[in-house]
């Protein structure tokens, strides 16, 4: 599968400092882009993945770069075999969360770090899609945005979509790390296009919205200024794919 590939990941307008960051196959993105061409290999693997740490817990920037080190290290010293992915992958970032959980004990942190995790990986001739969390993973086909991640998070007591969104699962965080893992062998198609993104950007910019703007031909880097004209209130990473 030859994926065309955009990437950014940026503080956005408020917050001193980015906690969140990408991973494009090991290449580690914070307050950076990248654009690229690759096809995905049969015999290995290559993946798409966000990591967004927790706002108002401690050193999430440290949890999410941990986070996607320890999947990119896993892959590598193929701890995450081709059949048995699920098993591996979920027992992967339930040690991430142990590591995180641990790490933030013994610092005595109040709030333990931690952070979301989603995107999809190419794994010897399979797709994946993973998910823990808020961020997203969304479809674009003819002109249709859909939602392929369900969000861990509940609004208020009330479900009053006003209200502050509360985060049920994560790695780390005091957290398990529970990961969702979906086969999505037959559901891409050539045209299809992924966004993978934190929720600086679906937090800022309604998914009617994204679709417009992906219709009207935007890339990563119009999706990282609607999220600012937006407000920008949070970091932001955006990941576009297109399958040629």
């Amino acid at each position: 599968m030859k994926l065309d590939i955009q990437a950014i990941c940026h503080k956005g307008l408020v917050r001193e400092g980015n906690e969140d960051a990408i991973s494009v196959s090991g290449k580690f993105l914070r307050d950076d882009s990248a654009s690229l061409v690759v096809d995905t290999p049969d015999d290995g693997f290559f993946y798409l993945l966000v990591a967004d740490g927790m706002g108002g817990h401690e050193k999430g920037e440290e949890a999410s770069e941990f986070a996607l080190d320890e999947i990119k290290e896993q892959l590598a010293f193929h701890q995450i075999r081709p059949d048995t992915f699920e098993d591996d992958i979920r027992e992967a970032t339930k040690y991430i969360a142990f590591k995180l959980n641990r790490a933030a004990a013994d610092q005595g942190q109040a709030k333990p770090m931690g952070c979301t995790l989603t995107g999809v990986i190419w794994h010897y001739g399979r797709i994946w899609l993973i998910n823990a969390g808020d961020s997203r993973t969304y479809r674009f086909r003819e002109g249709i945005l859909r939602q392929l991640t369900t969000d861990d998070t509940e609004r208020g007591i009330t479900g009053d979509p006003n209200a502050s969104k509360l985060l049920l699962n994560c790695l780390g965080g005091g957290c398990e790390g529970r990961l969702r893992v979906d086969d999505l062998e037959g559901k891409l198609l050539p045209g299809d296009m992924l966004l993978i993104c934190s929720d600086g950007l679906s937090d800022m910019v309604s998914d009617e919205e994204i679709e417009a703007a992906l219709s009207e031909g935007a890339g990563a880097d119009g999706l990282y200024r609607m999220a600012c004209e937006g407000g920008g209130v949070d970091n932001t990473s955006v990941i576009l794919a297109k399958i040629l």
